[in-house]
């Protein structure tokens, strides 16, 4: 399921000077909050809904007397005039009443329908509108006619200008002589799903609004009746002036003063004449939104009758129609440095990200999550991270698993807002992965000139002994000598064990942003993300998709949110602030003293994969020998891939001065197999690959997403629901790759894996448990479980590692360890600043001589990228 970018407008329209409202709504009777009232502001685009306290917000109200407007089913419709004042806050506290019970009859004839749309939209307006859930209306015949009611709001469609509203019936009776309706309505924007349909919307909008009664006002309010097209005659003929027209009555309102019928002619860009007829009723007065007060004080005749319809546009429209270059305002431009260009199986992949924005000052109101992956040959995703983008900055790092097979990966780094401009535009990189017995040829290695853009690198010495201190000093000026502010990653190679191979993407030709650029039609099924998000679906008891308000409760912090399904029981929260995974819990407002329906996780949709390879073919020779020792400095010592160990007992004996241990009750009995604590990979950050070729018949297939046992006999793989995974005895909901995937290996204690089927837990335990038990005290898992709640875990922002390496002037550092690290340095945080434009960082050799390479990328104060390149001696 896609979420667009909701309302791309929202940088693009000038917000005037607004209010806010706030307010509680309790039951007249009982006096306790009602939630999931639907609050509004009649005839425009501003509601919202009121959580378990009753609570609600409006934002954005324009000033002005305003119709507020409460709804509930059950309730009677609640209506309250207020004169809002602009940039003021109000509060308010509002009961609702009970509805009265009402017998209709659900019998509608063609005829009365008929009636009923042609009073409500007007016959000239007949096709723009479709009335989606027709049958909630209901007919009552009475003595003054036929009565209209409606159980539900009614759901009306325009397509043609991106609208649908929701329109609250309060009555309407039909004759055989007229039909009349009343109702209260609010407008709720349709999401275009590119830039060429908001661009037609916006237009077919402005084509409304020119030359009707509200741009006629609007107009006189401003003094530009003449440049917008309008001229005034009265009843002989004669021209009037516009000034004659208006006068001010009190702040923010108008008097339009009209003494007879006033012709208005109306001149549109077609160059079209169209004509009006104005008659007064009785006092005009209009706010300075150009909108009548008391619209039955003045007859319409004539084209403005016609686009004055108060279902076509919401009262707050703002006549502005985006051209093509505004949608290029919210792109995202990403590149990454890594600190290799090639690597082997068991690397870590130590990575730096920068944003260029096409719009710079916005930097700050775009994205802040960025999603990083490591692509496998076959085009699966084999690594995800989330990272928080901080300045339009991130980094990272992959620990390449050791079981990986030689091949062409690849690196992508996308935002979902950077998804908008297609997924064929996303950064990819190429990431060769050799065999351990694999060497680069040195014959291919490249020479890079230096380039010209004020960066200087220098070191302390000329040349340095084996496991000696190096320090470098990074200094950046603009052309006319002033020291620079920037911010930098800095990585230095073994220059042997690395070779420099010709690269296609650096930083100087792969971050700059082209000005000209542009898209023929901008997708926005993406929201701006400002942080972690995720997707669920609700399912009823008998596994329905189905409308209901879910209250979701964060256990560590505990808070409580609200959110609406949608008709496919669909809903999407974004903006979470956390690290690693956190518990969430869900119940339906349907669920009373026992559990009602079930949230389902939907995996977050990844782009599709379009690999554009133009890097140079890596020339391979082939050894006997293994081109990589990795040090424990490098890879975590948890990280290295131990052999297969079955565990047939569960623990050993404990004394009887240990504390009692919660997972001695197993209702799975004995488990199969059990991995320990020591046996864990905590350094790949994903608990999969703790369990590849661990368990005989366990299927792990990163590749693919996919976990689940395999049958003795025929060794075909169980594609049912896979799989149950319990954490510290908790049953988990959702799919089992993804459950295992959210927990952050680093807390696990022990897996205790069951093959057979498990009675205790039902159907549920028919393809194997998976239990995973956590370490005591470790946040986030002991208040797992509430009651009458369902509860999931999600993942949040990844933890960025350290990048370490060994202090040799310190007299703790154990100096018996063989040293033969290829990346001897690798920091993504150093910076300039504008007074000095200076920084120094320091690291030590290894155990080989040779040279070391340094590269250096960034980007200075003004956002221009920069890059160098330094060599040092190392020698015996």
């Amino acid at each position: 399921m896609k979420f667009v970018l909701f309302s791309v407008f929202f940088l693009l329209v000038v917000i005037a000077a607004n209010a806010q409202i706030t307010g509680t709504i309790t039951d007249s009777k009982s006096k306790r909050p009602v939630e999931n009232v639907e609050v509004f502001v009649h005839r425009k685009t501003v509601s919202a809904l009121s959580d378990h306290e009753g609570q609600f917000i409006l934002d954005a109200v324009q000033p002005g007397f305003v119709d507020l407007v409460l709804y509930k089913k059950g309730y009677q419709i609640f209506k309250s005039s207020i004169h809002i004042v602009e940039g003021k806050a109000y509060a308010v506290n509002l009961t609702l009443e009970p509805a009265k019970k009402e017998k209709g009859t659900k019998l509608l004839t063609s005829g009365d329908l008929q009636k009923f749309k042609e009073a409500l939209f007007g016959k000239e307006h007949l096709g723009k509108f479709t009335l989606l859930n027709e049958k909630a209306l209901s007919f009552v015949n009475t003595a003054d006619g036929i009565q209209l009611k409606s159980d539900e709001p009614l759901l009306i469609d325009n397509t043609s200008l991106g609208y649908q509203l929701r329109y609250y019936l309060l009555n309407g009776v039909t004759t055989p002589a007229k039909t009349t309706v009343q109702g209260y309505f609010t407008f709720i924007p349709i999401q275009g799903t590119g830039s060429e349909q908001v661009i037609q919307w916006s237009t077919n909008r402005l084509g409304v609004y020119a030359g009707s009664l509200r741009h006629l006002f609007k107009s006189l309010i401003a003094g530009k009746t003449d440049e917008e097209g309008f001229e005034f005659l009265n009843s002989q003929g004669t021209a009037i002036k516009a000034s004659t027209l208006i006068a001010p009555s009190i702040p923010n309102y108008h008097t339009i003063k009209i003494d007879n019928v006033i012709t208005v002619r109306f001149k549109s860009i077609t160059g079209e004449i169209v004509e009006s007829h104005l008659t007064p009723q009785g006092s005009l007065q209009i706010n300075d939104e150009g909108i009548l007060l008391i619209p039955q004080n003045l007859e319409v005749t004539g084209a403005m009758a016609i686009n004055s319809n108060p279902l076509l546009l919401p009262q707050d429209y703002q006549p502005i129609v985006p051209q093509p270059d505004d949608f290029m305002r919210y792109y995202e431009k990403i590149y990454v440095q890594t600190d290799k260009p090639y690597y082997y199986p068991g690397e870590p992949l130590w990575f730096k990200g920068y944003i260029n924005y096409f719009t710079p000052s916005w930097r700050d109101s775009l994205s802040k999550v960025v999603y990083v992956e490591l692509i496998h040959p076959k085009k699966t995703i084999l690594l995800s991270k989330t990272l928080r983008i901080d300045s339009g900055l991130f980094h990272g790092d992959f620990i390449l698993p050791d079981t990986l097979s030689s091949g062409g990966y690849s690196l992508r780094a996308y935002t979902q807002l950077s998804r908008n401009y297609g997924d064929e535009n996303l950064f990819i990189k190429s990431i060769p992965l050799l065999k351990m017995t694999d060497k680069a040829d040195p014959a291919q290695a490249v020479v890079e000139a230096p380039a010209d853009n004020g960066l200087t690198i220098t070191a302390d010495k000329p040349s340095y002994k084996t496991r000696e201190k190096i320090t470098l000093t990074l200094q950046l000026r603009d052309k006319e000598g002033k020291p620079m502010a920037s911010n930098l990653s800095v990585s230095v190679t073994d220059a042997i064990q690395v070779i420099a191979i010709p690269e296609s993407q650096t930083i100087l030709n792969n971050y700059g942003m082209d000005k000209t650029l542009s898209f023929k039609d901008i997708k926005f099924n993406y929201p701006v993300e400002f942080g972690v998000g995720y997707t669920g679906r609700f399912l009823n008891d008998r596994g329905k998709p189905e409308k209901t308000f879910l209250t979701v409760l964060r256990m560590k912090p505990r808070n409580a949110t609200l959110v609406e399904t949608d008709d496919e029981g669909y809903f999407y929260q974004t903006g979470l602030q956390f690290t690693d995974t956190a518990s969430f819990s869900f119940k339906s407002d349907k669920a009373k003293d026992r559990p009602y329906g079930k949230v389902e996780l939907t995996p977050r949709e990844t782009p599709a994969i379009h690999i554009k390879n133009t890097s140079a073919p890596l020339e391979i020779l082939q050894t006997e020998t293994a081109q990589r020792l990795i040090s424990e400095y490098e890879v975590p010592k948890d990280t290295k891939l131990l052999q297969v160990v079955e565990v047939k007992a569960s623990r050993l004996p404990r004394d009887e001065t240990e504390e009692p241990d919660y997972r001695e009750n197993r209702s799975y009995g004995i488990p199969d197999y059990t991995i320990r604590e020591q046996d864990i990979k905590a350094g790949y950050g994903n608990l999969i690959y703790s369990l590849i070729g661990r368990v005989p018949g366990l299927v792990v297939r990163p590749e693919a997403n996919y976990i689940g046992f395999s049958r003795a006999a025929t060794q075909s793989v169980f594609f049912g629901s896979g799989p149950l995974v319990t954490i510290n005895n908790v049953q988990m909901s959702g799919d089992p790759y993804q459950t295992i995937s959210a927990i952050n290996p680093s807390t696990v204690q022990s897996i205790e894996i069951t093959k057979r089927i498990n009675v205790a837990y039902g159907s549920l335990g028919a393809n194997g448990v998976i239990a995973i038990f956590t370490k005591q005290g470790t946040t986030g898992y002991e208040d797992i479980k509430v009651q009458n709640f369902q509860t999931l875990l999600i993942r949040g922002y990844s933890k960025s590692r350290h990048f370490l390496f060994p202090l040799y002037d310190n007299p703790t550092t154990d100096a018996t360890q063989a040293d033969y690290r290829a990346t001897l340095y690798w920091s993504p945080t150093l910076t300039t600043d504008s007074k000095t434009g200076m920084t120094t960082t320091t690291f030590f050799s290894a155990d080989l001589p040779g040279k070391y390479r340094v590269v250096v990328e960034g980007i200075d104060g003004m956002g221009k990228p920069i890059r160098g390149v330094y060599f040092i001696e190392v020698g015996d």
